[in-house]
């Protein structure tokens, strides 16, 4: 098993929904890598010190990736050990989907209330393998990246759309550069030095304030 831990990189992503109450605020978007193929997966397990050579390990991934569909299909989840298990949900037919009685459920084909079946992954919630949400959270290294930006532009008359990154870093280099460095105190009056601030009237030291005159 691998012993040191790779970075999971984090970008912030500005909301630009105007009259959105999160208009101007960055969320964090998981920086994701190239995806992985299968023999590269299986590589990766080798190189993790399996007593089994890549072939044989992609052999029997590939026969994972056969097998698991088609027990889903009918009907029967799988579980992959500690990782989690993959199950059917079934899609409800827009607006014919609903069966109103059980009148109607005479002679009713199931393809006429049934849109899709879609192989669903529930991750292991054990205490001991949890991978879900905050919990699989402990399991990853987190670093700041980028501000990632996706705007539409059109080229040769087709619109397209262009994500651009910016390092984190840089941007909070240049917002100090235009903006005399860093700010301390609270949010809305961070104060300084030569004026700590307060609710009303920071004040400074050359006018620490008075009850009459804060």
């Amino acid at each position: 098993m691998a012993t040191q831990k790779i970075a999971m990189g984090i970008n912030l992503r500005q909301n630009k929904i105007e009259g959105s109450s999160a208009y101007g605020k960055y969320y964090p978007e998981v920086d994701t890598q190239k995806t992985l193929s299968l023999r590269g997966f299986a590589k990766h397990m080798t190189d993790h010190g399996s007593i089994y050579g890549r072939s044989i390990v992609e052999g029997v991934l590939t026969q994972i990736t056969e097998c698991l569909p088609e027990l889903v299909a009918q009907g029967v989840p799988v579980q992959l050990g500690n990782l989690g298990t993959f199950y059917p949900t079934a899609e409800v037919m827009p607006k014919t989907g609903a069966v109103a009685n059980i009148a109607a459920m005479d002679g009713l084909n199931p393809n006429d209330i049934v849109k899709a079946i879609h192989i669903r992954f529930l991750p292991d919630s054990t205490k001991l393998d949890n991978l879900c949400g905050p919990r699989f959270k402990d399991a990853c290294t987190l670093e700041l990246r980028n501000i990632i930006s996706t705007q539409k532009v059109t080229v040769d008359g087709k619109e397209k759309s262009v994500t651009t990154l910016k390092p984190i870093a840089t941007a909070v280099a240049e917002w100090k550069a235009q903006n005399g460095g860093s700010s301390q105190g609270g949010s809305e009056n961070p104060g300084s030095n030569d004026n700590p601030g307060s609710n009303d009237n920071p004040g400074s030291n050359d006018n620490p304030g008075s009850d009459d005159n804060p």
